[in-house]
């Protein structure tokens, strides 16, 4: 790469020191014309990353401590002088807009990792308020829904029309970072949202109808939960033929997954769910417990009637082997801060990662790691 065509940009990515932000920022720390600042509520945290990042790479990383619930967030931001700035502080579940809201009053373009549906969908409300500031604002830059639309474009062309879809997520447990992921998994369960199925919309549960999912080797079988996901509102709208949608999801051990079904039928029943020590209960059995994977994936079926007018169905998946899994889901936040780096990428206004990305150029951040993707035709010519 010619070092001096684009000029250098300052890069902030908030929560970097966490599961999601450490693995954007090694990988983005490839970027030669990028200063990146690492910034959390612990300085500390922050500094130590950045000095364990710059012996292992040529970039120059700051660590700084930076809380977005401050009253001065957004005047902070204005002295740091950013060209990007990439939210990975969640969980994104009932949170606001103060960090997208602090970058437009800042003129910074934004990116998150957000897979919570309403969050992600919702950000197109603040183009209200973008209408004289030509930056870009992009939501979900994460497995769900960057890769997954990435991946349902990418096959468009093999159909005649689409009418179901199917995606499952099995992570590995390296991806689960801490308790509070946990306490927001446990808070989600039970709760309903509308589902398309069968031409119709329905509710369904978080957690509850677990199914077995079977993705290749070494990942093999998983079972999943029903999983609220911005896909299952974005994928409709893309494909008016649409009849049916699934997102399911599973954590390991499969205890914990059982456990989760459950308490998603107990707190159908008005069992209160928001009890923090069952959260921490749950992340230390989950770390004990013997037998844990290093792998995962995420598996894609789409099918409908091709352009031969027979019914098919193509199942994609993506598998992350030996701890690696969770860069496949750090892949498209950098692969969208590169285009955004750039200059390649100049749309504004506050978006969706809606099918914004390929799947080479996510793919291309990942030829380091054992991550390996597969396509199989599932149904047979007739």
């Amino acid at each position: 790469m010619d070092l001096f065509k684009y000029p250098i940009k300052r890069a902030l990515i908030l929560g970097g020191y966490g599961t999601m932000g450490s693995h954007i920022a090694r990988l983005l720390s490839s970027e030669p014309n990028c200063q990146l600042l690492i910034a959390g509520r612990n300085r500390h945290k922050a500094e130590q990353f950045c000095s364990a990042l710059n012996a292992k790479s040529n970039t120059v990383c700051r660590g700084l401590g930076l809380d977005y619930k401050a009253p001065d967030f957004a005047a902070q931001l204005k002295t740091l002088d950013l060209d990007l700035l990439i939210h990975c502080a969640g969980p994104f579940r009932q949170q606001h807009y103060r960090v997208a809201e602090a970058c437009i009053a800042a003129a910074i373009a934004y990116i998150d990792i957000a897979d919570n549906r309403r969050y992600v969908c919702d950000i197109v409300r603040l183009n209200s308020i973008t209408k004289t500031i030509s930056i870009p604002l992009i939501s979900g830059t994460g497995s769900l829904p960057a890769l997954s639309s990435a991946v349902l474009k990418s096959f468009a062309g093999k159909f005649n029309k689409i009418d179901t879809l199917a995606i499952q997520v099995a992570p590995a447990q390296a991806i689960i970072a801490g308790p509070t992921t946990y306490m927001s998994t446990f808070e989600a369960r039970g709760e309903t949202y509308p589902k398309l199925q069968q031409g119709r919309w329905r509710e369904a549960c978080n957690g509850k109808q677990l199914c077995k999912a079977s993705l290749a080797h070494p990942v093999g079988h998983r079972w999943l939960g029903n999983c609220d996901a911005p896909d299952l509102e974005l994928a409709p709208q893309s494909i008016p033929e649409l009849q049916s949608i699934d997102c399911a999801v599973g954590l390991q051990p499969w205890p914990l997954q059982l456990g989760l079904n459950l308490w998603a039928k107990s707190a159908r029943l008005g069992t209160p769910t928001h009890r923090p020590w069952i959260a921490k209960l749950g992340h230390k059995l989950a770390r004990l417990w013997p037998g844990i994977s290093p792998h995962g994936g995420l598996l894609i079926d789409i099918s409908g009637l091709s352009v031969s007018g027979i019914k098919r169905t193509w199942r994609w998946q993506i598998l992350g082997l030996n701890g690696d899994a969770p860069w496949i889901a750090a892949a498209p936040a950098v692969a969208m801060a590169r285009k955004l780096l750039h200059g390649d990428f100049q749309q504004p206004g506050a978006q969706v990662c809606w099918q914004l990305l390929t799947i080479d150029e996510m793919l291309a951040e990942l030829t380091e790691f054992a991550v390996v993707t597969s396509v199989a035709q599932l149904t047979k010519p007739q």
